[in-house]
C-alpha cells in the first residue's frame, strides 16, 4: 500500500513539474469598432461584464461603439484564454456583449486585465440598458430613459434629462448631479449621492451605505437598513423615510405644503427648517429624547414620550415616529 501510495506521489509531482515547464505566457489585444444606424424608440442593450463604459451623446442618427481589451495570462499546463465582443441589430434594438473565455483542461491560468473599456456615442434619445459586473459607468446629457443593473462598479450620471432612470447596484458608488427626471435607485450597501437635481419621484432603497440628497428638488421615497440618510437644502411636498439604525439628518426649504413621514428604530432624527413651513406635527418616541427649538409653534401638547402641535402659515405635516432614537425639530432664522 505505501509502494502504491508513493508511486501516485511521483506520478503527481512529475505531472506539476512538467506542467510548470509548459509555462506560458500570453497578450491578448483586442480592438473593436461597429457602427449602427438608429432612430427614436431604439434601444442600446449592452453587456459590458467588468468594462468601464463611457456614454456620450451627439447629434447623428448613429450609435458608435469602440471597445478596447488589454489583458496578460500565464498558462500552467495547457490553457487559453482569450476575448471577444458580438454586436447585432434586429428591428430597433442594438445588443452589444463582450465575453471573457477560458479554457483549461491541465493546470491552471494566472489572469490580469489591464485595459477593459466601452466608448459609446449615440443620439441622447436612445433607451439605454445597461449590465454589468465591477465595470464602472459614465453618461453625461442623457435625454433617453436609463436602466443599468451592476455588481459592484461604480456610476456617474450628470446632467441627465431622462424621464425614468433606473438603477440596481451592490456595494459600488452612485453619483448623480444635476439630473432632471424620476429616479428608482436600489443597492446593497454602497453610497448614494445626489446634488442639483429635480427628482418628480425619487424612490431608493438602500442597506449600510450613506445616501446624501444636496440642493435637490422633488418627492423623496427612502428606506435604508443601518446608512445614515443626509437631505440638505431640500425642497419637497412629500418625503417618506424609513430606517432602522441609520441617523436621518435633514434640512427643508420652504414649501407650501410638506408631508414628511420618518420613521427609526435606534437612529436620532434631526429636522431643520425655515420659519414660515406651516404644519402639523407630532413626534413619538418609546426611549429616545424629544427636544424642540420652534418659537413661532402653537398649540403645543405634550407627554412622557410624545409632543405634538403647529406651526402656523400652511397645512402640511411632519410625523416622526423612533423607538429609541433621539428627534430634534428646529426652526432656523
Amino acid at each position: 500500500m505505501r509502494i502504491r501510495n508513493l508511486a501516485v506521489l511521483l506520478v503527481a509531482a512529475m505531472a506539476a513539474t512538467a506542467a510548470s515547464t509548459a509555462a506560458r505566457c500570453a497578450e491578448i489585444r483586442r480592438d473593436y469598432n461597429e457602427s449602427f444606424r438608429v432612430d427614436r424608440g431604439c434601444i442600446l442593450r449592452l453587456r459590458n461584464g467588468d468594462g468601464d463604459v463611457t456614454v456620450r451623446k451627439w447629434d447623428r442618427d448613429i450609435i458608435e461603439i469602440e471597445v478596447h481589451y488589454l489583458a496578460e495570462y500565464k498558462s500552467f499546463g495547457s490553457g487559453e484564454r482569450d476575448f471577444t465582443v458580438e454586436f447585432a441589430q434586429e428591428e430597433k434594438i442594438v445588443e452589444v456583449e463582450g465575453r471573457e473565455k477560458s479554457e483549461t483542461s491541465v493546470g491552471f491560468l494566472i489572469f490580469n486585465v489591464k485595459e477593459y473599456t466601452y466608448t459609446i456615442k449615440a443620439p441622447g434619445y436612445v433607451i439605454l440598458d445597461i449590465t454589468g459586473d465591477d465595470g464602472s459607468v459614465d453618461i453625461e446629457g442623457w435625454d433617453g430613459d436609463v436602466e443599468i443593473d451592476f455588481d459592484d462598479g461604480d456610476i456617474l450620471l450628470t446632467g441627465g434629462r431622462s424621464a425614468d432612470t433606473r438603477i440596481r447596484s451592490g456595494d459600488g458608488e452612485i453619483e448623480v448631479e444635476n439630473h432632471e427626471g424620476n429616479l428608482d435607485i436600489e443597492v446593497d450597501d454602497g453610497p448614494i449621492s445626489i446634488r442639483g437635481s429635480r427628482t418628480p419621484r425619487c424612490v431608493i432603497g438602500g442597506g449600510d451605505g450613506e445616501i446624501v440628497v444636496r440642493d435637490s428638488e422633488g418627492d423623496f421615497g427612502i428606506e435604508t437598513d443601518d446608512g445614515n440618510i443626509d437631505l440638505y437644502r431640500v425642497k419637497a411636498e412629500r418625503i417618506d423615510i424609513l430606517t432602522s439604525d441609520g441617523k436621518v439628518d435633514i434640512e427643508l426649504h420652504n414649501t407650501d405644503k410638506i408631508d414628511l413621514d420618518i420613521r427609526t428604530a435606534d437612529g436620532d432624527v434631526m429636522v431643520r427648517f425655515a420659519e414660515g413651513l406651516g404644519a402639523a406635527f407630532t413626534i413619538d418616541t418609546d426611549g429616545g429624547v424629544i427636544r424642540t427649538d420652534l418659537p413661532s409653534a402653537v398649540n403645543l401638547q405634550k407627554g412622557e414620550n410624545w409632543l405634538s402641535g403647529r406651526l402656523p402659515g400652511g397645512r402640511g405635516n411632519i410625523r416622526i415616529r423612533t423607538e429609541d432614537g433621539a428627534v430634534t425639530l428646529k426652526q432656523t432664522r
